[in-house]
């Protein structure tokens, strides 16, 4: 890594510098523009960071080119971090200036002052074309009821695959799903008058507004809880082109979701259904769609909003065996996650057990480190079975019932 500049020369303006500009304070080597000065009333092309030092001397700006480059040195850093070791390139870079993957990666962005740390600051955009675009994306946002995303801090939730790249997921009969299987709605008759050349051989829907989403409560109608756009360039996100491409080949327009059979539109860009998609070695539902991803056997299946966030109530779900309630309230809406949501949180040792002998995989106590973990196939220790044993049928796991209902293995 290349040495600091040092800290007496924080202060001083290169030659030909003026009061008006600002020279970059990127912490790590030299400057890669060090003629090209920085002006706070117009800086284009540019990045602003924060230091957790009030008396720092160093400057807020950085070229982009040097911020990109510097940014590298804290993503490398990162994948060295604890649970951040499992995250995909994709997620470190999502989750990097998050409360998720700073307070892992902080001890990386020492500042020129050498007295504190430097934060991208992600309410700043500087005053250029691509902060136009944004400007008027936002506005088209508040326009259907979305307030603008706030920065993603202090929140602690599973990863999906567009998340992260990753990564963290309409129905009939509840007040969350207008687009269900037993009616019609105002938004699926003019979805289906522009559904062709809206990509995936037209068979997908366009979203004409996100109205189904006003029924969450209102500190979740941002682009943290609910997926808005692609992660790759010029719109090829992996996620949306893999789970698009999918069902296009099955010539599948809506999807079912897993607990309570009703029926949701895939739309053509993000969010891609009113709910989330994910990834299980086992297929839960007749509707899950066979697909192969690095060579295993996965099942893409979706779970719809009120399902998520038990909303109505009587489609919240308890373990069979302790009476506790799964929770899908914590996950991102219309993406998809790489591992089974419903099996990554075991709340007791009955979930724990081979699908072969029952007995337990692991000490009643003892749980793994990250959620795709129990995904993954294992081998089981007494009876040397070979499966992903910690994933079950979910009418094995959960029921309705509020009170726990042990029944043996089907």
């Amino acid at each position: 890594m290349a040495p600091r500049r040092q800290v007496g020369a924080i202060g001083e303006l290169p030659p030909g510098s003026d009061c008006h500009t600002l020279r970059c304070c990127v912490p790590t080597g030299e400057c890669l523009r060090p003629q090209d000065h920085i002006a706070p009333e117009d800086p284009r092309d540019s990045v602003r960071v924060t230091c957790n030092n009030d008396a720092c001397p160093a400057g807020r700006y950085m070229h982009r080119e040097c911020f990109d480059l510097w940014e590298q040195t804290v993503l490398t850093y990162l994948k060295s971090c604890g649970r951040a070791r499992s995250w995909s390139e994709r997620q470190r870079h999502q989750n990097l200036w998050t409360k998720k993957g700073y307070d892992l990666a902080f001890k990386a962005c020492g500042c020129l002052c050498g007295r504190g740390h430097l934060k991208k600051d992600l309410d700043w955009t500087p005053r250029s074309e691509d902060h136009d675009k944004r400007r008027r994306r936002r506005a088209r946002t508040a326009a259907v009821g979305l307030p603008k995303a706030p920065a993603p801090e202090g929140r602690g939730r599973a990863e999906s695959l567009s998340s992260s790249g990753s990564c963290s997921p309409p129905s009939s009969g509840s007040p969350t799903h207008p687009h269900g299987k037993n009616g019609s709605s105002k938004t699926e008759i003019v979805s289906d008058r522009i559904r062709a050349g809206s990509g995936a051989n037209g068979i997908f829907s366009r979203r004409l507004d996100f109205s189904t989403f006003n029924l969450l409560p209102k500190h979740k109608l941002n682009s943290y809880h609910i997926k808005m756009e692609d992660e790759g360039n010029h719109g090829n996100d992996d996620t949306r082109c893999f789970i698009l491409s999918t069902l296009a080949g099955q010539h599948k327009s809506r999807v079912t979701c897993a607990l309570c059979d009703d029926t949701m539109f895939v739309f053509d860009r993000y969010p891609l259904v009113d709910g989330t998609f994910f990834l299980s070695p086992r297929q839960h539902t007749k509707s899950a769609v066979e697909v192969k991803v690095e060579g295993r056997t996965q099942y893409l299946t979706c779970v719809c909003m009120g399902c998520l966030e038990r909303c109505p109530p009587d489609r919240a779900i308890n373990c069979r065996f302790c009476g506790q309630k799964w929770d899908g309230s914590s996950l991102v809406l219309g993406t998809m996650y790489s591992y089974d949501i419903f099996m990554a949180t075991p709340c007791c040792a009955e979930r724990l057990k081979c699908n072969n002998c029952f007995k337990p995989l692991l000490h009643p106590q003892q749980r793994l480190n990250f959620y795709s973990d129990y995904s993954h196939t294992v081998t089981c220790p007494s009876c040397h079975a070979v499966d992903a044993h910690f994933v079950k049928p979910l009418a094995y796991c959960f029921t309705k019932q509020q009170f726990p209902l042990y029944q043996q293995w089907p």
